[in-house]
């Protein structure tokens, strides 16, 4: 039986009575809570049918490699969590969002939950994007028209991102520089950027700064846009056509749509990629008209040396050091040859100490600046006059297209005699032996009578027997390969690497040798040995069995002649596969914090 109680005038409004409630006694006020309570979560869960996915599109249709914003929405929460492996086949997903709102209008409780993705199409054409499962509940399939990409609009003038790339010269010389430059011109601001590192097989790359540089404002067609510069130094290795990749660009793209929480977080960003034309350069190999030893293309040569103490002017058995400087303009530093070994033939009466060449290279913007440095130390011991040779390097000037050659002339070096010492009777030597264009030997200076040994006859005693030890200490230093330090300066990886190919190629076992201490070294700056341990280490011993056979036909005493193509097919392997561990990213930031 239902009783009800009374309710303005007089009438009875029935209500349920609730269990353990006795007859004419009115709800208690928790109970009544918790009824409404029990009401508001029936209204929140709804009936249990399947929840409706509805997909929608900021814009439709959509340019090939420009993203967009896929939204999936639903009134009401879905069975589970969406899986949205489907679209990985025809859309690639950059990033993704969700939103959860929940509004109280009227006594009427609503909510909505909404999948935010920006996915780039793969492909164009009328793309399908699949249901995608939210557990037992799924959306609907949904269309969308991709259209292709129309390219660099450079004729139009309408794009708002446009990457330009030029090579100059277009037909260089094998090793000889290229300069590659990337253009990116805007006329929108843009947010992040990241774009590739120039691709081409068989050719040297050096980056010419650290960052894009600005080039102020440039005109396309009646178009006006900020142009941002990026310079590469390109050396191709071997001749024939070279082609070089074209250069891959992504950016942020300020959107016309609102942004996933509302206009308090700015507006939508779409990523844009776009792709720059390939570059073919026609290669050309060494020409006929080159008659030097050594191959060297450059823009500029200077060769030019200086002395440290008095001037060619010495006195007997005092050190005098000549400083040897190669500086090449556009070209790598292992194209510099060596120059000590052509500056003076040995000799008897002239000892020579050389010091470590010091190797650097200078990125500017224009190209790369090699330099080469060498010290030699001189220490005669009888006075007279010496002819050191003229010092010649044949080049070929790129800008010119002809051999050309950079020569220091004839020093005479002058060696006064020592307290112990009478003044020569014929400072200079016969004509008949200066005209000798092989080996110029020194003047043999008169013997004058003896003279009491007094105090500085065992000074100067003791002086020569000390540089005798210092010879005899350099001359066993040369009977056994010690390792050799990282050579001074700024040299880059490719560079030393393609030392070694160049002294192997040309089986030059001593220049060979030079070039593997010296990337050994920049490998191991630590290693105590200079690295020389662990070079022979590599390649499971291969490259050592190949380093043993170098330093026999150096040190050898039944040297043969040496064939380098053998260590540098190891040498190769093995940085190949240095390199192949590397994780660089594909793609590296324009703009670097």
């Amino acid at each position: 039986m239902v009783k009800g109680w009374a309710c303005g005038r007089g009438r009875r409004l029935a209500v349920p009575r609730l269990p353990g409630q006795r007859e004419g006694k009115r709800p208690g006020l928790g109970i009544v809570l918790a009824a409404l309570g029990l009401v508001w979560l029936w209204a929140l869960a709804g009936p249990a049918a399947a929840a409706r996915i509805a997909v929608s599109l900021d814009r439709n249709p959509v340019p090939l490699n420009e993203s967009f914003t896929l939204t999936f929405s639903a009134d009401e929460l879905p069975d589970g969590d969406p899986d949205f492996a489907p679209l990985e086949r025809d859309f690639e997903i950059l990033g993704q969002a969700q939103s959860n709102r929940f509004s109280l209008s009227n006594g009427r409780a609503s909510r909505r939950v909404e999948w935010q993705l920006t996915v780039m199409a793969r492909r164009a054409g009328q793309v399908e994007i699949p249901p995608i499962a939210f557990g037992a509940d799924r959306s609907e399939p949904f269309a969308v028209t991709i259209v292709p990409a129309a390219g660099q609009p450079r004729e139009a003038g309408e794009g708002e991102i446009l990457v330009e790339v030029d090579a100059e010269p277009k037909n260089p010389y094998v090793q000889a520089q290229v300069i590659y430059t990337v253009r990116v011109l805007s006329r929108v601001p843009f947010g992040e950027a990241r774009i590739s590192s120039p691709q081409v097989e068989n050719a040297l790359i050096e980056k010419l700064d650290d960052g894009p540089s600005h080039a102020g404002l440039s005109t396309r067609h009646g178009t006006q846009y900020r142009v941002t510069e990026l310079r590469y130094a390109v050396f191709p290795q071997k001749s024939g056509r070279l082609r070089i990749e074209p250069m891959r660009l992504e950016v942020q793209l300020g959107g016309s749509g609102r942004a996933l929480f509302g206009p308090f977080f700015g507006r939508a960003t779409r990523t844009q990629r776009l792709s720059s034309e390939a570059v073919e350069l026609e290669v050309r190999p060494i020409p006929a008209a080159f008659a030097g030893r050594h191959w060297l293309p450059a823009e500029g040569l200077e060769l030019e040396d200086s002395w440290v103490g008095q001037p060619l002017q010495i006195t007997s058995g005092e050190p005098i050091t000549r400083n040897l400087i190669l500086k090449a303009k556009g070209a790598t530093v292992g194209l510099l040859p060596e120059l000590n070994s052509r500056a003076l033939p040995p000799t008897g009466a002239i000892k020579q100490y050389p010091d470590q060449p010091v190797l650097n290279e200078e990125k500017r913007q224009d190209g790369l600046l090699a330099s080469r440095q060498e010290k030699t130390a001189f220490i005669v011991a009888q006075p007279g006059t010496y002819r050191l040779p003229a010092l010649e390097v044949p080049w070929w000037n790129t800008r010119t297209d002809r051999m050309e050659v950079a020569r220091l002339p004839e020093r005479l070096l002058t060696v006064l005699p020592s307290a112990t010492h009478p003044p020569p009777a014929e400072a200079v030597p016969s004509a008949s032996k200066a005209s000798a264009p092989a080996e110029p030997p020194p003047a043999v200076a008169s013997e004058a009578p003896p003279r009491p040994a007094g105090p500085w006859f065992w000074l100067a005693l003791g002086l020569g027997a000390g540089w005798l030890a210092t010879g005899l200490a350099w001359w066993f230093s040369r009977r056994s390969p010690p390792p050799h330090p990282a050579p001074a300066g700024t040299v880059s990886e490719r560079s030393l690497v393609m030392a070694v190919e160049r002294a192997c190629r040309a089986d030059d076992p001593l220049a060979a040798r030079q070039a593997l201490w010296a990337w050994a070294a920049r490998q191991w700056p630590d290693s105590p040995t200079g690295g020389a341990e662990e070079l022979k280490r590599l390649g499971d011993g291969e490259l050592g069995r190949e380093l043993e056979r170098l330093d026999r036909a150096l040190y050898g005493r039944d040297a043969q002649p040496w064939q380098g193509e053998a260590l540098w097919l190891k040498f190769r392997a093995q940085v190949a596969a240095g390199a192949a561990g590397d994780t660089a990213a594909e793609l590296e930031p324009l703009y670097k914090s």
